[in-house]
């Protein structure tokens, strides 16, 4: 069974996803939709109050916010990928650690995905559709019983359902939304909320 995480940090994931936010808004506009042609490895991502440091290429590097802009465009396009990649993880745990503590996920939390995860903003309409009527206390109940799973342990726990043995009609049941309580596209958020719902 992989290592599960208890939903024990939702202050400083927020904390986290506005400092990742607050990086991201520093990356020169130009740059945002543009494909660098030279990729740089970033890893190890820990944005701070002032700066945010990172690994690049194997060395670590640290930038004030307000230096951002300065940097290089094939650094900026890597570093804004990572950043990107790591938010929207922790956006998604948020999601299911506010079903947890409220039973809803909040109205200016989906007004934040609009623009950049979209994607997490239709999983989450999927998954209100279909407890459209239950109360929100029954929803938290059942979520709370959950540790949320993500990163290596979410790529393990999937990769083993989904080889599980042939033939075994339940492994479909994921991806058919509306029809056996699944969802359309498979991340962190809706594998936690398929296992609570179903009781896995």
């Amino acid at each position: 069974m992989a290592k599960k995480k208890r939903a024990t940090f939702k202050p400083r994931i927020t904390k986290r996803i506005n400092n990742l936010s607050r990086a991201i808004n520093k990356i020169n506009p130009d740059f945002k939709n543009r494909v660098s042609a030279v990729e740089l490895t970033i890893g190890d991502i820990r944005p701070g109050i002032n700066d945010v440091k990172y690994i690049k290429n194997g060395v670590e590097v640290k930038v004030r916010y307000d230096q951002i802009a300065n940097l290089g465009q094939a650094e900026q396009s890597s570093l804004l990928g990572k950043l990107s990649e790591d938010r929207f993880e922790l956006r998604q745990e948020r999601a299911i650690a506010q079903l947890q503590e409220k039973g809803q996920i909040s109205s200016q939390f989906k007004r934040s995905l609009i623009n950049d995860n979209p994607e997490l903003l239709s999983s989450i309409a999927e998954f209100e559709d279909q407890i459209a009527g239950s109360q929100k206390e029954g929803i938290a109940d059942i979520f709370s019983g959950i540790d949320i799973i993500s990163g290596e342990d979410f790529l393990g726990e999937t990769d083993s359902f989904f080889q599980g043995p042939d033939g075994t009609p339940e492994l479909f049941d994921f991806y058919r939304p509306g029809e056996a309580g699944g969802f359309s596209d498979l991340n962190t958020f809706t594998w936690n909320a398929y296992q609570a719902l179903k009781g896995i």
